[in-house]
């Protein structure tokens, strides 16, 4: 399972990650490309505003120690040689698939736009939970009709309590600050527990378990 998420393992801009790896920031941004370093962009905002987590980060440093470091030969500077080969880190990719997934629940949520969340769930999803005491259950689709009678939540703040990966399920803690619209209020917060299945090689929300706590 990996470490939580918080904001001092959260690197907020390519600045910032290359600081954190010693290289510039036209190194890491090839190597984001090429070798597969794990960086997330923020979908609600411009497509250049990226974020990173440290132990993601460190996770495929350590996967490249490997193969020779070639940060000094003769004392030139290596900044602009290829990094080296990585081997591919099963978890990371299923993680970085998950996250997309994920989003795309997080664009419709602040969209308002539930067309853009459904191709995040099994056809079969189903929810459960509390909302100012009262139980819902039933079929996803009382989702999507909420997030559309809702509208649009521009300033939710979704961070990723924890991820955990078996083999072709997962599980995601979702938090949520800041919910506003039609339904929701001003400023609500919720928590999420989402079950997923990799289905046809893509990961699937097969369940969201959620309770929304009182303002």
């Amino acid at each position: 399972m990996p470490e939580r998420n918080t904001p001092q393992k959260t690197l907020e801009s390519w600045k910032q990650i290359a600081a954190y790896l010693d290289r510039s920031e036209r190194t890491v941004r090839r190597w984001e490309a090429t070798e597969g370093l794990p960086v997330h962009r923020h979908e609600h905002e411009r497509q250049d505003t990226v974020f990173a987590y440290r132990h993601e980060i460190e996770a495929w440093s350590r996967l490249r120690t490997a193969s020779p470091n070639p940060s000094s030969v003769d004392g030139a500077d290596t900044d602009n040689l290829p990094a080296p080969t990585p081997i591919v880190n099963k978890y990371l990719v299923e993680h970085d698939a998950i996250t997309r997934t994920m989003h795309r629940y997080i664009a419709g949520a602040r969209a308002g736009d539930s067309d853009l969340m459904r191709s995040a769930f099994h056809p079969s999803a189903t929810i459960s939970g509390y909302c100012l005491g009262v139980e819902y259950t039933g079929s996803v689709e009382h989702v999507f009709q909420w997030i559309d009678e809702n509208g649009p939540a521009p300033n939710i703040n979704p961070r990723f309590a924890r991820i955990e990966i078996i083999e072709s399920i997962a599980v995601v803690h979702l938090e949520v600050q800041h919910w506003s619209g039609k339904l929701a209020g001003a400023n609500a917060r919720a928590s999420d527990v989402f079950t997923l299945l990799k289905r046809n090689g893509e990961w699937k929300i097969t369940h969201k378990l959620f309770h929304w706590h009182d303002q």
